[in-house]
């Protein structure tokens, strides 16, 4: 009686390599999926942070057009690094030393903290939420989202400012969401990760 051979046949070693392509592509999928999700989430927690300091820090001043310390604060649209970097040292308290483009630690803004309408930190901001991914072109100190990009910030001006359109009545933060694009002043939502929805 002749032995029979045990070894695997070309076929089904084909038909292992493709389960195993096959649940390693549904296992990739749902963790990249898993990884947008978590970001997606960590955005929110940002903006919500923010929208909780700016809503305190306007009880407390009465208004955001003020002076604090020797600051002036910044109102309408932060479209300048420089503005998001001092929203950032007025609400903390603190300022950002950077050293060759990156953070390097938090030094106390003392003429912030001396004045008597301050009653901060507002915010409390870990050095990875200020370090934008485009270092070349960003400075660090300001709040970014999970994806690496400054959010974008609109606080009213006076009593009214006509490019609000969303909450015309206090300030406006999104972020440009996974994709990266601006949808908020463009199209639409899209993607956009926002203080109003």
């Amino acid at each position: 009686m002749a032995s029979r051979n045990k070894a695997f046949t070309l076929i089904e070693l084909l038909a292992v390599i493709a389960i195993i392509g096959i649940l390693a592509g549904i296992i990739f999928t749902g963790a990249e999926k898993a990884v947008e999700k978590a970001k997606v989430t960590k955005t929110r927690s940002a903006i919500n942070s923010l929208n909780i300091a700016l809503g305190n820090f306007e009880r407390d001043m009465g208004s955001f057009d003020v002076d604090v310390g020797n600051e002036t604060f910044a109102t309408g649209l932060l479209d300048r690094e420089e503005e998001r970097i001092r929203l950032v040292r007025i609400l903390s308290g603190r300022d950002c030393v950077v050293e060759h483009g990156k953070f390097k630690q938090f030094k106390i803004a003392t003429a912030i903290r001396e004045d008597p309408r301050w009653n901060g930190p507002y915010l409390d901001p870990k050095p990875k939420e200020l370090q934008p991914k485009n270092k070349v072109v960003s400075h660090p100190g300001q709040l970014v989202d999970a994806w690496g990009n400054p959010l974008m910030i609109r606080i009213k001006h006076g009593n009214w400012d006509r490019k609000m359109q969303y909450r015309p009545d206090s300030f406006e933060i999104w972020s440009f969401g996974p994709n990266e694009i601006n949808e908020v002043e463009k199209s639409g939502f899209g993607d956009d990760i926002t203080n109003w929805e």
